[in-house]
C-alpha cells in the first residue's frame, strides 16, 4: 500500500473520530435548542392552547406583539435589570477578585463565602430575600426602626422602585461570586514580572492596576460582559419569588410574561406564548450580537499587544 493511500486513510480516520466526538453533543443541540425552537416558531404560527388541536392563524400572534405594551413594559424592564446588572456587578466582582488575590489573612475564607450565594438556589435566596424585606417581622424594617431610621414599615416589594432595587441586590449578591472567580483567574494569569517592573520603575498600586491588570484583562471583560448580558435577558426566577411581577405588572420580565401565557392555568395561550418567546430570542440575540460587533475589536487589540 503506498504512502498516500495511508495517508488519506489516517486522514479519514480521524475525521471519523472528530464526528463521532462531535455527535453527542450535536444530538443534545438539536434536541434541547434546535428542536425546541423550530417548534416555537411552529406553535408561533397558531392558536393553541396547548389542549385543543392547533388552528393556523398566520402572523396574527406577532401582531398581537407589537400591540401588547404590558409586554414592551416587561421588555424595558429587562433592559433596566441587564444594564443595572453590567453597572454594578462587573466593577464589584472586579474589586472582590483585585482584594482576594492580595495578600490578606483568610483571603480562601472569604473566596469561599463571596462565593457561596453562586451555588445556592436562586429560588431559595429569593425566599430568603423576601422574609427579609417582608413589610412585617421583615429583618430589615425591624434593624432600620431599632435604629430610630424609619418610623413605621416600609412595603418594599409593593412599591415599583423599592421592589426593582431588591431585585437588584438579590441578583448582585447571587452572582457577583462567580464572576470574581473568573476575574481572580484571568488577574493570577498575569505575569508577576509586569507587577515586579512597575514597582521597581516606581509605580504605585492604582497606576499597577490602571496600567497592568485592567489592559491585560480585556478579553475577560468581553466574556463576563456578555455573560451579564444573556443572564439580564434570562431574568426569570428571582422576580417569580419576589414580586410575581407586581406591583400591577410593573416589575415583570420577558421570561416571566412569557412563562404566565404559557402556564396560565385559568386559560393557558401557548400559540401566543412561542411568540413571545421568539421575539425574546431575536431581541437577546441582537443585544448580543451588537455588543460583541462593538467590543470584539477592541478588546482583541487590548489582548493582542
Amino acid at each position: 500500500m503506498s504512502e498516500t493511500v495511508k495517508s488519506r486513510r489516517k486522514k479519514w480516520t480521524l475525521h471519523l473520530q472528530m464526528y463521532l466526538m462531535l455527535l453527542p453533543m450535536l444530538a443534545m443541540f438539536f434536541l434541547f435548542c434546535a428542536y425546541p425552537l423550530l417548534e416555537s416558531i411552529y406553535l408561533s404560527l397558531m392558536k393553541y392552547n396547548g389542549f385543543t388541536e392547533p388552528v393556523f392563524i398566520g402572523i396574527e400572534n406577532y401582531l398581537r406583539v407589537f400591540r401588547d405594551t404590558s409586554w414592551w413594559n416587561s421588555v424595558w424592564n429587562t433592559f433596566q435589570f441587564t444594564l443595572m446588572a453590567y453597572v454594578i456587578q462587573i466593577p464589584l466582582s472586579l474589586l472582590l477578585a483585585v482584594l482576594v488575590n492580595s495578600k490578606i489573612k483568610g483571603r480562601n475564607f472569604f473566596r469561599t463565602i463571596i462565593f457561596l450565594p453562586n451555588v445556592t438556589s436562586t429560588a431559595i435566596i429569593g425566599i430568603i430575600f423576601f422574609f427579609m424585606f417582608s413589610s412585617y417581622n421583615g429583618i430589615v424594617n425591624g434593624i432600620l426602626q431599632n435604629a430610630g431610621l424609619i418610623g413605621r414599615p416600609i412595603e418594599w416589594l409593593g412599591h415599583v422602585f423599592s421592589a426593582k432595587v431588591v431585585i437588584i441586590l438579590l441578583n448582585t449578591w447571587s452572582q457577583a461570586g462567580y464572576l470574581m472567580i473568573l476575574f481572580l483567574a484571568a488577574i493570577q494569569k498575569i505575569p508577576t514580572e509586569l507587577y515586579e517592573s512597575a514597582t521597581l520603575d516606581g509605580a504605585s498600586k492604582w497606576q499597577q492596576f490602571k496600567s497592568i491588570t485592567l489592559p491585560m484583562l480585556g478579553q475577560m471583560f468581553q466574556v463576563i460582559s456578555m455573560m451579564c448580558i444573556l443572564n439580564g435577558f434570562q431574568l426569570f426566577d428571582s422576580v417569580k419569588v419576589l414580586t410575581g411581577g407586581g406591583p400591577g405588572k410593573q416589575t415583570s420580565v420577558m421570561a416571566l410574561y412569557i412563562y404566565e401565557y404559557f402556564f396560565n392555568s385559568t386559560g393557558a395561550q401557548q400559540g401566543y406564548a412561542s411568540a413571545l418567546s421568539v421575539c425574546a430570542t431575536f431581541i437577546t440575540a441582537t443585544a448580543g450580537a451588537i455588543y460583541f460587533l462593538a467590543t470584539s475589536k477592541k478588546f482583541g487589540n487590548v489582548e493582542g499587544r
